[in-house]
């Protein structure tokens, strides 16, 4: 499946909606502090990009936060 290209600021915002969905559903995860995603070579999946949350998780809601972040690095690449 092709990736779609957006830039770090796009893919930041995207997460930051995600965040903001996933709030009213799990509580704890709007304090999450998403930083910008940062470029690395890519991976087998072709996953081109990370991003390490910049605050504690707690353990209620880390996974809810690591899956959302996961899929997103499946859907969307930085661009070269």
């Amino acid at each position: 499946m092709p990736k779609t290209i957006r830039t770090a600021e796009q893919i930041h915002n995207e997460l930051q909606n995600h965040m903001a969905k996933l709030a009213a559903d799990v509580p704890g995860a709007s304090r999450v502090r998403i930083p910008l995603p940062e470029r690395h070579p890519p991976d087998a999946s072709g996953r081109n990009w990370n991003v390490v949350p910049l605050n504690d998780l707690g353990a209620d809601y880390a996974h809810h936060v690591q899956k959302v972040i996961e899929d997103m690095r499946t859907e969307f690449v930085l661009p070269d």
